[in-house]
């Protein structure tokens, strides 16, 4: 029993000393590179070949590709929102399951206590969601005069 006890007690330290030092041999993971909180390249190519999709669909009549076009509008100026105001971002993913849910499935024809909140945190996100947006344009249509510019000086 004593000698239980005593291989315990020794071996404890010992094999956590050990463990520490495996651990601290052992290769770091490599560092997460964080998204910064604007538009990525590949979101302004993105945003801009779904301007292009958008502007074939009006003049084909293909509805398919318009439609695919305004989600494209939509999702990339809410994926860069996320990053730029996480909380906030939250905050509107609760108010988008309360609106889906609707007073139908609370059983109340009654607002709900947070239909004041949602509605000053959709203004805030659809005002955000805009900016981006007229961002990402601004953006494109500047890369798109630089592109012409070049190509005229080019040619006297």
């Amino acid at each position: 029993m004593i000698k239980t006890v005593l291989i315990r007690t020794i071996a404890g330290p010992a094999v956590a000393a050990a463990c520490a030092l495996l651990a601290g041999c052992a290769p770091s993971p490599a560092p997460v590179q964080a998204i910064p909180p604007g538009p990525t390249s590949d979101e302004v190519v993105n945003y801009a070949t779904a301007q292009m999709q958008y502007r074939f669909g009006l003049a084909t009549g293909n509805g398919d590709a318009v439609a695919e076009a305004n989600e494209t509008f939509r999702q990339i100026p809410r994926e860069i929102f996320s990053r730029q105001d996480p909380k906030l971002f939250e905050a509107e993913l609760v108010c988008e399951r309360y609106r889906v849910a609707g007073p139908a499935a609370t059983g109340r024809s009654v607002p709900t206590p947070v239909e004041p909140q949602c509605q000053n945190t959709e203004r805030r996100y659809n005002q955000a969601t805009n900016a981006i947006r007229q961002g990402l344009e601004a953006r494109i249509a500047a890369a798109d005069f630089a592109t012409i510019a070049q190509a005229g000086a080019a040619h006297p």
